[in-house]
């Protein structure tokens, strides 16, 4: 999943400490703030009005809106109070006005009055994939557009990926195992609150939704090894926490490689190696509501 601070169901909520967490979503966010900018302006229509960030984290999406759309109302919505914190303190830092309401995606109500529709954008980033019912949040969203209003999405890509195959230390394949081992995690976190995972791909989710004129665009992350500086920051962070979410999904073996991986203090950690790269795909949809 995207390191991107969203609603998580029961479980997960125990076990990450959003408030704990958001000094590094804001440090991520602040990074981002040039991709964002980017999507903004090629997603959404420069004569919209009212916009929504769901599920926002941070609120990339939302301050990337505020400050490339000049009159746009936005609102931030998050399931997590104390990510709508963060939202509220990077706002006044930055002097723009972005709204914050608390609903999740599963909850029709709260998300119909923080939207506060009818809406000529709303994004979804890393989110929908938790919903009890991804398919029941994508029709909630597209009922909350305005006619030719545009529903994008982040959804799908592919888990980005730091590490070579063989690290010298455990077994080969760790880093793909780690990925399995979050796609378990979710299959579990859908099952215990009832909720089912998407029998088809997200385009044909948007189609169901009664949206038409569905693109993809896919975005391409890669940087070279050795990372350095912020790069390298930002793989071990991502690692960490990834580690940290689905740890109980690890064999014990693998759990001690990466325990002696993240040790600053030891000789096998990572902030050492010359050999860590990034590379991802962002996958954003995008539908439309017809006329």
């Amino acid at each position: 999943m995207a390191s991107h601070g969203h609603h998580h169901g029961g479980d997960e909520q125990a076990a990450f400490d959003f408030a704990e967490a958001a000094p590094r979503f804001r440090e991520q966010a602040d990074a981002e703030t040039p991709r964002y900018r980017r999507l903004a302006a090629a997603l959404a229509d420069p004569g919209a009005r009212v916009a929504a960030d769901i599920g926002c984290g941070a609120a990339s999406m939302a301050f990337a809106l505020a400050e490339t759309i000049p009159g746009l109302r936005v609102t931030a919505v998050d399931a997590e109070p104390a990510m709508l914190d963060l939202v509220r303190e990077r706002a006044a830092e930055r002097g723009t006005p972005v709204r914050t309401a608390l609903a999740s995606v599963d909850d029709p109500d709260a998300l119909a009055a923080a939207v506060d529709g009818p809406a000529d954008f709303i994004w979804a980033g890393h989110v929908i994939h938790h919903a009890a019912d991804p398919q029941a949040a994508l029709d909630r969203l597209a009922a909350l557009l305005a006619p030719g209003g545009r529903l994008a999405i982040g959804e799908g890509g592919t888990a980005p990926q730091f590490l070579p195959a063989n690290l010298g230390i455990g077994r080969p394949g760790l880093e793909l195992r780690l990925i399995e081992a979050g796609a378990r995690r979710l299959a579990d976190e859908l099952a215990a609150h009832g909720g089912t995972p998407l029998p088809y791909g997200w385009n044909l989710a948007l189609e169901h939704a009664g949206l038409t004129g569905v693109e993809t665009r896919n975005e391409l992350v890669a940087k070279t090894a050795p990372l350095t500086g912020p790069d390298l920051d930002h793989a071990i962070a991502a690692l960490e926490t990834k580690v940290g979410w689905f740890e109980r999904y690890l064999t014990a073996e693998d759990r001690d490689t990466w325990t002696r991986l993240l040790d600053p203090e030891g000789p096998d950690w990572l902030g050492r190696r010359r050999d860590l790269h990034h590379l991802g795909i962002d996958t954003v949809y995008t539908a439309v509501r017809p006329a």
